[in-house]
């Protein structure tokens, strides 16, 4: 058993330590945690006490505080009420997402969307239910690296009769894309107000379902798509991707700054297409310096490129040469997610602009 696994067994043993008033039960046994996370010594998690006498609520948070505290390896326990006492939903957020994880880079021509592709199908393929929303509205390439370029949403009537897009599918992802409603050659004239409404309208009126992770692919740079962003949903954070080029790392730096000013948590910096063609190691060194998180380094590989021509993702080849770095970096992220869940508060999504 690993380090997590471990320390995961240690925090559910502790809390089977408080006893619910009047029951037989634990907070364990009657299953009311959720959300369990931790990282670097904090834990966090919510605690489902809606059936529970009200009197009880509030010594059963600190009870739960006290024996997590007791562990050696805990420096900080956050455990909360939720569901009657969980913050309202932000406008515009879907209710049923449980982490957000926007994918940008400051520049185009980074590979950006062949890691959120290969992050998406990572992690489904680990079990996770997944969602992958291409927002690059300009150049929507999602279709053709999942191999549905032929697709079209299909009509799925919502909550209360409203007509919503059923994303479409594949390689156990759901997906949805401009791609998919207009004509491949078209191209797409639109300013700020438009793609403002048309990213709301991809996290509001698709069908998701419960997902534990939607994966957005943003357009390069720090435009109005990405400031739509974080003005509309809650996010669990970012990944950025750039090459080894100095060049790259200086719009990765304006994205970087962008996400850090408006609040939103960086969870790290990939480095893609590593090699003798752009360097190695420049965007690692780079992160280092940041004091940002470095989530792995993907080698330039034309095996990987043709992957997504093909319409299948590098991260689910048998050849752990081609799939190896790419199933380290989706491992980085969960755990930089992961992290910020156990470590950050939580932050408001900024007030959308009428």
């Amino acid at each position: 058993m690993d380090t997590r696994s471990t320390r995961t067994a240690e925090i559910l043993e502790a809390l089977k330590a408080v006893r619910i008033p009047r029951t037989d039960r634990n907070l364990v046994s009657a299953s009311l945690i959720r959300g369990l996370t931790h990282c670097d010594g904090a834990v966090k998690a919510e605690l489902l006490l809606d059936a529970v006498a009200t009197a009880d609520q509030t010594k059963l948070v600190d009870q739960a505080k006290a024996v997590l505290q007791v562990l050696p390896w805990v420096k900080a326990a956050n455990i909360s009420m939720a569901e009657n006492t969980a913050a309202p939903a932000a406008a515009g957020a879907p209710k049923n997402i449980t982490n957000i994880i926007a994918v940008a880079s400051g520049k185009g021509g980074v590979g950006k969307s062949t890691i959120a592709t290969n992050l998406a199908a990572g992690l489904a393929a680990s079990g996770a239910r997944t969602g992958l929303l291409d927002a690059d509205i300009y150049g929507p390439s999602i279709p053709l690296m999942l191999g549905v370029r032929d697709a079209k949403p299909r009509p799925v009537t919502g909550p209360e009769g409203k007509q919503l897009f059923g994303p479409v599918e594949a390689h156990g992802v759901k997906l949805m894309s401009m791609g998919f409603l207009v004509e491949e050659d078209k191209p797409i004239i639109w300013r700020g107000p438009m793609l403002h409404g048309a990213l709301k309208q991809f996290f509001n009126d698709v069908a998701w379902g419960e997902l534990d992770y939607l994966v957005v692919d943003l357009p390069p740079g720090t435009g109005d798509v990405s400031l739509t962003m974080v003005q509309t949903v809650q996010l669990a954070g970012v990944v950025i991707v750039s090459t080894p080029q100095q060049v790259a790392m200086l719009d990765a730096r304006k994205a970087l700054n962008m996400f850090g000013e408006t609040g939103v948590s960086v969870l790290g910096i990939v480095e893609n297409m590593s090699g003798a063609v752009f360097g190695t190691g420049g965007a690692l060194r780079w992160a280092e310096e940041q004091g940002v998180a470095a989530l792995g380094s993907i080698p330039l590989d034309a095996r990987v490129c043709s992957s997504g021509d093909e319409g299948k993702p590098a991260v689910l080849s048998r050849d752990a040469s081609i799939s190896g770095p790419l199933k380290a970096m989706v491992q980085a992220v969960v755990q930089a997610v992961e992290c910020r869940n156990a470590q950050a508060p939580a932050r408001k999504p900024l007030s959308l602009k009428k």
